[in-house]
């Protein structure tokens, strides 16, 4: 009885700590974004997107310039929390290449083959002023000719890495 006890209870916490992660088979978006499909026909470098993301988690495209309809130059994708009260992930993306200034405390990573430059926020670990736990940083790589730049202040620098590794 004992040993059952036992088996059922680590089958239990394997359970809930399987991630939450999926393939994604259909993007929410909110506040009736443009989609990354409109995206890829208005720029002139190729658009990188997560495959493997909570469920979720929602996206909101922002494209710049602002007004511009038809050429677009850069744009960044804000994946929500399903409440779309915090953005989770940033990612930004234009035309390579990108400004290789290294920050003192940048640590060289590997992304899909490509090199990337990962710092974390200089107040990581300590509260912010909502009382929240800082952590994540300022992640970088270009891929496919595409400078792709991701920050976050509420996932960690693994989860960063492990979407931005589910770039394609």
């Amino acid at each position: 009885m004992k040993l059952l006890f036992i088996r059922l209870f680590v089958v239990f916490i394997l359970i809930q700590n399987v991630p939450l992660i999926v393939q994604a088979k259909e993007i929410k978006y909110n506040h009736e974004s443009i989609t990354i499909s409109e995206i890829k026909k208005k720029v002139d470098f190729k658009v990188v997107v997560p495959h493997n993301i909570p469920n979720d988690w929602t996206l909101e495209i922002k494209t710049y310039p602002w007004d511009e309809k038809d050429k677009i130059t850069n744009f960044s994708l804000h994946y929500m929390d399903s409440d779309d009260k915090y953005m989770l992930i940033h990612i930004n993306q234009r035309k390579g290449p990108f400004n290789k200034e290294m920050h003192i405390n940048e640590e060289q990573v590997d992304i899909n083959g490509h090199t990337g430059f990962f710092v974390e926020w200089g107040n990581s670990g300590e509260l912010d002023k909502k009382g929240e736990i800082v952590t994540g940083g300022l992640l970088r790589w270009i891929q496919e000719g595409t400078y792709v730049e991701m920050h976050s202040s509420r996932i960690s620098r693994n989860k960063m890495l492990e979407v931005a590794r589910s770039m394609k």
